[in-house]
Order: C-alpha cells, then sequence, then structure tokens
C-alpha cells in the first residue's frame, strides 16, 4: 500500500503563526517578529580587513604593516542581510507591510540592531536597503533587508554583570569590576572579547588608578573618557587612595 504525507494547508490564526516565529530582530521600533515575519536566511559574513601592505622588488610576498600600532587587526563595517517570507496574506495587507517596513527602518540613524541569533550582543549600525518580491499567485511577499554594521558584535550588558542568560561557558569569565580601595592595591580585569575596549569609570573618594599606560587621579564622578584602554586578554592595575572604584567595560566580539 502506497504511503502519503497529508500537509495542513489551513489558514492559521495570528495567534498560532506568532507561537511558530521565534527568529528574527529588532531595531528600533520595529520587531520582525511582531509582523507574522519568518526568517528565512541570514548572512554575516566576516568584514573586510584595512590592510596596510607595501611590495618590495626581489622579495618573497610583501610587508605587512596593518598590526603594527598595537597587535590588532583592523576592519571595514560588515553588511549582514536577512531573508524575510510573509505567507498567505491579502494583497493590501503585503504592501501595508512593505510601507510600513520602509517606513519604520529606512530613516533611522546608527543605533543597535538585535538578532535573536546572538541575544547577549547587539550590532550597531543603520539599514544600507531594503527589497520586496511580492507573489500574487502564492500571496507571499519575500523582504530582504540589508544592514550596514560596525564590524564587532557588542555586549548587551557590562563585564562584571554576568547575567545568568549571557553566559557561554565555552568563552566566558566571573569577575568583580567594583573595588572598595584603602591604601594600595593590584587589581587584574580581564578582557576576553576580540579588540581592545575602553572603560567608563565611577569614583567615590579619591582614588589613583596606575598601569602600563600610565597614571591618573580621580575624585568622585562619572568619567567617560580616559587614556585607559583594556587590551585582549590580562589587565593589571594599581590602585592608590581610599573610596569605591568601578570600571564599566562592554566586549566586542568578532562573531
Amino acid at each position: 500500500m502506497s504511503e502519503y504525507n497529508f500537509f495542513d494547508l489551513s489558514k492559521r490564526t495570528d495567534v498560532e503563526i506568532e507561537k511558530q516565529i521565534s527568529e528574527g530582530f529588532k531595531f528600533g521600533e520595529f520587531d520582525s517578529t511582531d509582523h507574522d515575519l519568518f526568517l528565512i536566511s541570514r548572512d554575516a559574513p566576516s568584514p573586510d580587513s584595512k590592510d596596510i601592505t607595501e611590495s618590495v622588488p626581489y622579495m618573497q610576498g610583501v610587508y605587512d604593516f596593518s598590526t603594527l600600532t598595537n597587535g590588532e587587526r583592523y576592519f571595514e563595517n560588515r553588511t549582514i542581510t536577512y531573508e524575510m517570507m510573509l505567507f498567505n496574506q491579502e494583497y493590501s495587507d503585503r504592501k501595508v507591510l512593505e510601507s510600513d517596513i520602509k517606513r519604520q527602518l529606512v530613516p533611522l540613524d546608527i543605533q543597535p540592531l538585535y538578532d535573536t541569533h546572538d541575544k547577549s550582543f547587539h550590532w550597531l549600525g543603520k539599514v544600507d536597503g531594503i527589497s520586496f518580491d511580492d507573489d500574487e499567485k502564492m500571496r507571499t511577499l519575500k523582504v530582504t533587508i540589508t544592514f550596514n554594521v560596525y564590524p564587532f558584535a557588542i555586549g548587551n550588558n557590562s563585564e562584571g554583570s554576568d547575567i545568568w542568560d549571557d553566559v557561554y561557558f565555552p568563552n566566558w569569565i566571573f569577575q568583580d569590576t567594583k573595588f572598595t580601595v584603602n591604601g594600595t592595591q593590584s587589581i587584574t580585569l580581564y578582557n576576553i572579547g576580540s579588540r581592545s575596549v575602553k572603560s567608563k569609570i565611577k569614583v567615590n573618594g579619591t582614588i589613583e588608578v596606575s598601569g602600563d599606560f600610565g597614571s591618573f587621579e580621580l575624585s568622585n564622578g562619572t568619567y567617560d573618557s580616559t587614556q585607559l584602554v583594556f587590551g585582549v586578554g590580562t589587565n593589571v592595575l594599581t590602585l592608590s587612595g581610599n573610596g569605591t572604584i568601578k570600571f564599566v567595560f562592554y566586549r566586542e566580539e568578532m562573531i
């Protein structure tokens, strides 16, 4: 006897559709999972490197000066592309969604792009282009949205927050970033990201911070810009004075 597979092609309710849609993105006030859009594909190729090379006659290969300053590689912005589908909707509804997508996304300036694929991180960029493919026969609308974003994904929470949902044990460290100072002490902070990052500093009291960069003294306040940069890996600092100090920095990952 032959075997037959039967598929339910009946129109689903909005509630049933929403339960099936779990992947997508949020940019500004637009959340793709709220618009019956199924994610078909996500493309996030690695960014192009900013290479500085010099070719010398009668020498094999080239001299590469790309990492001459601090040993880190530098990159251009990267492109992230989403292909999404709207199924089984009237023509008028498809056109309304097309207008809403352009109206809500295109005018926005650079801001966070949240992706369900990497829930602990966000991208920073803006829409680069949107295209639509409407199929009247199949009653579908294919939406292709391209973002131009900063090359590294940025942590949603500062290091030391230790939000359990963010923990990824193959690449994670629990650490304190707030310290009470009474005299002189040495501390170690870890940057397990893919590149060096700047740190905001919050101080109560008067504390001197010393390290490979030199030293500076801070009194009560929040400092958004100092010469303190945490390199990838271990960062050892010396704290002197009296009060409390908190280092606020966000991991950046090449993912």
